[in-house]
């Protein structure tokens, strides 16, 4: 049993919020071996509340061991320019494939939001590297995230997805299923899941 924890997961235990305790049992039986849970290396592109890039895949390893989190397994990303870390993803070797695939997934998670970071800049300005880490496209930047760790859970083959974000996630889950998530779940439900799973015969 693979499970996958998105950054609102990490956000729980930063903030000591109401999932916190979900999470942190989640990890106690990971390393009791009774299942495993993995962190999302698109976690590392994630916006901060100001609204700007996070900086450099250093910072996301400081707030992952601040956390207590670094035995944790990575889920690898495809390898984005401008926008993943070289030490978090693999090269796509279907272009063609993984462009369909984060058009299905984005047409079912933000359906309003304009696929192409150009659509989000003003007239003129030019899609460089600087434009695709500017506040202008916070919040393009965030729906990317959302797809392309929808993407690794999926590509890496993964059991269940844990969020908080109940909005883009599981009220779509009948058709993200169909594009192969198989369960999305809040902690305390993956907890609840993981149980009722094992318990099937």
């Amino acid at each position: 049993m693979k499970l996958t924890l998105d950054w609102n997961c990490l956000i729980e235990l930063e903030e000591c919020r109401a999932q916190a305790p979900y999470v942190t049992e989640l990890v106690a039986m990971h390393r009791k071996g009774k299942f495993e849970v993995a962190l999302l290396a698109a976690s590392a592109s994630e916006n901060s509340k100001s609204k700007q890039f996070p900086g450099n895949a250093s910072l996301f390893h400081q707030r992952v061991s601040a956390l207590g989190l670094q035995d944790l397994p990575m889920v690898r990303m495809p390898g984005i320019i401008g926008l993943s870390y070289w030490d978090f993803c693999y090269r796509v070797e279907d272009g063609e494939k993984f462009e369909r695939d984060m058009d299905a997934l984005w047409a079912t998670i933000a359906p309003k939001v304009p696929r192409k970071p150009s659509e989000h800049l003003p007239n003129g300005v030019a899609l460089t590297d600087q434009a695709i880490q500017s506040e202008a496209l916070w919040k393009w930047r965030n729906t990317w995230c959302d797809v392309i760790s929808a993407y690794s859970h999926i590509h890496e083959g993964r059991d269940i997805f844990v969020t908080n974000n109940t909005s883009d996630f599981q009220k779509n889950a009948l058709r993200l299923s169909e594009l192969g998530m198989q369960h999305i779940s809040t902690p305390v439900e993956a907890l609840d899941l993981v149980d009722r799973i094992k318990r099937t015969p």
